[in-house]
């Protein structure tokens, strides 16, 4: 959610000049009124947390105007550029946990782990990193105490821009532990260097390493204290956070462990105040600034910040195939992220283990019927199967159909000796009438009174509805058509109450269950759902009398386990099909009330760059990688209480015996799922490039095989490496 108001600040930013002054070539009058020199913007007291909010807009925007126009950088599409798009690429897509169905330049090689250092992506993600150091750099230049005592600025201020000045350079530090982590020696520059075009030079990744961790350690001091600042600001538990992930992978980047450090540091996030939210699913929506777990986000607002990236990407590209885009609270799905049955498979099977609650009834085989021949199945009034029934014995039939686009159909007593269409399609039976036909595909109520000689056909979308739903009696969750099993499918998470079917989100017709017997009746008694849980919900409208199948999942199911299988196969056989691998439906722009957005292209929801439980894993893994200050008890505890949380209950809680490195890396690759994570975590445990861990199409093959571990860090991006002579490429005769 927005928390501050920038400027518009033109910011010429050249690839060669990467590092250039934001505001080197503002010197002069803008055009646009709205958009102000250097000069004019720090004459304005009220302008120095205006250019801070900048900054931190560096991560979610990418220009001034958005969703595109003025680009902060030229050249790179700024839908595809932006900051936290590019980084999920680089961390997700070359692994496990996602893979991509569109065929955008190079954008399948992460996956195939087959990119060069003219990558176009690779570039923009390297730009992005750079371009935010300089702008952070730019406002340090400009809040020295000189420059400060230039502009006659008071002592209530400048103690307030010593909070900013703090806030800067962890941005700063941020994008340069991002450039560490991916490229590992990258051309370094601060605000100490002059400004200007100039060549900077290369730092080493023990020499990057060790300044990101003085910097750290001087910044966590002036920072604010944990949970004191407004939202969306980085604080002192930012800084730490930071530093206990600096930490855990620093024998990754400098060969020497300081798990220690990464238990410290990570202890102390944890004590400074934060807490798990109850409901792991709303981290991950519309309304997740107010969750207490999340220490430092990336921040959208469906209104003021909008981009094409961040998480206007990350909620609209997971969606295709089947899914409904309204139970994301967008206006339309993308069709292109899915993940491989390497990351589906360390979740429990859902519904393992579970129990039926309600076992569909056969009901009444024998009611009167009426055959409803017609081209979608082959014009045989003899077929059993398509008929329609007649309850009451009155000559007064129901039924339902699924017909596609231009189906047409008539009415039979048993042969064509007795028939029925609609002469004038006003809803009037003529025998031997002319043929009724349907304009749309889709899923049909018809009835049919042979005493009056009329018929209605309705086209219905079915949902549940009821007190135990996320939206109570308010609003109706979407069920899907399943044609395989002639059934109206949902999945959800319900609460102890009770609900309904309806149909097209209102009552005209909707079902209920009588008696309790499983048999469905119009208008009937509300269903009663006796516990909290995640249910399995199946509606049969195909047969004489209409039942439903309700199934209870067992208590050890993760409900961190948020893909969408229905027409999704497990199975990866062409990375292009949408339909193949499972969806993930973990980021929605829906509030935990059930509201949508402000927006319904541009969302909300807020990305958890750190939360606690990353603190808890961290802890976890240092302690059994032999980091000293911490205990395998405590450990355990914590990652238990994730688990306590997934499952609802203490289910899923582990022993000791299972508290491995193996586990932790399992355990963050289902909590942390989609976060930007997975990567780093397979270089920590040498399980990215080589052959200990294959994934689906892992090096662009299948079953996956290992590449050379060069890939381990992705290339200095060829346009620089030509444009600056001091820049040495990685890996060197290898990948690159």
């Amino acid at each position: 959610m927005r928390i501050l108001s920038f400027l518009k600040i033109t910011c010429l930013t050249g690839i060669i000049l990467i590092f250039s002054s934001c505001f080197k070539d503002l010197d002069t009058v803008p055009t646009d009124k709205d958009e102000l020199t250097s000069a004019a913007v720090y004459e304005d007291p009220a302008n120095y947390k205006k250019v801070l909010a900048r900054l931190y807009a560096g991560l979610s925007v990418t220009g001034q105007q958005g969703p595109a126009g003025q680009p902060d950088i030229s050249g790179i599409d700024e839908g595809f550029g932006q900051y936290l798009r590019m980084y999920w690429y680089l961390q997700e897509l070359s692994t496990d946990a996602a893979v991509i169905g569109w065929n955008d330049a190079t954008i399948k090689d992460f996956h195939n782990q087959s990119w060069s250092s003219s990558d176009g992506f690779i570039f923009a993600a390297y730009s992005r990193i750079f371009y935010q150091v300089s702008i952070c750099n730019e406002f340090l230049r400009e809040t020295t105490d000189a420059k400060l005592d230039s502009r006659n600025v008071d002592a209530g201020l400048r103690a307030e821009i010593q909070t900013f000045r703090a806030e800067a350079r962890f941005l700063r530090a941020l994008s340069y532990y991002h450039a560490l982590d991916l490229f590992r020696n990258v051309p370094f520059v601060t605000e100490e260097d002059p400004v200007g075009a100039f060549f900077p030079e290369q730092i080493s990744k023990d020499d990057l390493y060790n300044w990101l961790e003085t910097e750290l350690k001087e910044v966590e001091t002036l920072l604010a204290a944990p949970r004191s600042n407004e939202y969306g600001r980085a604080d002192q538990a930012a800084a730490w956070m930071l530093l206990a992930k600096l930490y855990l992978n620093a024998e990754v980047y400098t060969g020497k462990s300081q798990y220690t450090d990464a238990v410290t540091y990570s202890k102390k996030v944890i004590d400074a105040g934060y807490t798990l939210e109850p409901n792991y699913a709303h981290l991950f929506m519309a309304d997740n600034h107010k969750s207490k777990e999340i220490i430092f986000p990336i921040t959208f607002d469906g209104t003021y910040t909008r981009t094409y990236g961040g998480m206007t990407f990350l909620v609209h590209a997971p969606v295709g195939g089947s899914m409904n885009p309204a139970d994301f609270g967008i206006d339309g799905g993308w069709g292109g992220l899915r993940t491989t049955s390497a990351i589906v498979n360390k979740y429990p099977a859902p519904g393992s283990g579970g129990s039926v609650i309600v076992t569909p009834n056969p009901g009444n085989t024998s009611y009167p019927v009426l055959n409803v021949p017609g081209s979608y199945q082959g014009w045989d009034p003899a077929l059993a199967t398509t008929v329609m029934t007649s309850p009451g014995s009155d000559d007064v039939y129901q039924g339902y159909f699924y017909f596609e686009a231009g189906t047409k159909f008539k009415f039979a007593l048993g042969s064509w000796d007795t028939n029925w269409g609609d002469d004038g399609n006003d809803g009037t039976l003529d025998a031997g009438g002319a043929d009724i036909a349907v304009a749309e595909e889709g899923f049909y109520k018809i009835d049919a009174d042979l005493n009056a000689l009329t018929y209605t056909i309705v086209k219905t979308n079915w949902g549940l509805i009821g007190s135990s739903t996320p939206n109570g009696w308010d609003s109706d969750m979407d069920m899907t058509y399943d044609a395989d099993e002639n059934a109206w499918i949902i999945t959800a998470d319900l609460v102890a109450g009770e609900i309904k079917f309806r149909a097209n989100d209102d009552w005209a017709i909707n079902y209920g269950d009588t008696g309790a017997n499983a048999i469905l009746d119009a208008g009937g008694d509300n269903i009663a759902i006796a516990q909290n849980g995640t249910y399995l919900i199946k509606m049969y409208l195909d047969r004489p009398d209409y039942t439903y199948y309700i199934e209870k999942f067992a208590t050890e199911s993760d409900t961190r386990n948020m893909f969408y299988t229905n027409g999704q196969t497990l199975e990866i056989a062409d990375i292009s099909q949408f339909t193949e691998g499972y969806a993930v439906g973990k980021f929605k722009n829906i509030t935990s009330t059930g509201a949508v957005g402000s927006d319904l292209t541009f969302v909300d929801t807020d990305f958890p760059m750190f939360r606690l439980a990353d603190a808890y894993l961290i802890y976890a893994e240092a302690v059994l990688r032999g980091g000293s200050g911490g205990t395998t008890a405590q450990a355990l505890q914590y990652v238990n209480a994730l688990r306590e949380r997934a499952y609802q209950g203490a289910s899923g809680n582990i022993s000791s015996g299972d508290l491995t490195l193996d586990f932790i890396l399992d355990e963050r690759a289902r909590e942390l799922l989609w976060e930007g994570h997975r990567r780093t975590d397979l270089v920590r445990y040498g399980r990215f490039s080589d052959t200990n861990y294959l994934w689906p199409w892992k090096g662009g093959v299948a079953a996956g095989t290992a590449v050379q571990s060069c890939r381990d860090v992705y290339p200095i991006p060829a346009q620089d490496l030509n444009a600056n002579p001091n820049l040495k490429q990685n890996s060197p005769g290898e990948c690159y």
